[in-house]
């Protein structure tokens, strides 16, 4: 009677950090960001960490600088 049961709930499992997604903004699966969404908080549209989103030391000390400049 294994038709009258509901079906199982699985456990969504975290996504790996090498899955390919699909890319909203591209049309087809991707292994890394092109750059052509603007993220919110660092994630871009297809749910991935966005690289361009990302400011490293040397580019917050140059708009830290021009900041201060005027």
């Amino acid at each position: 009677m294994s038709l009258l049961r509901p079906p199982e709930k699985r456990p969504r499992r975290p996504l790996r950090e090498y899955t390919t997604l699909p890319c909203p903004y591209n049309g087809f699966q991707v292994s890394f960001c092109r750059g052509l969404c603007i993220p919110l908080a660092g994630v871009g549209a297809c749910g991935r960490l966005a690289p361009h989103a990302m400011v490293g030391r040397t580019q917050r000390a140059i708009a830290l600088a021009g900041r201060r400049r005027g």
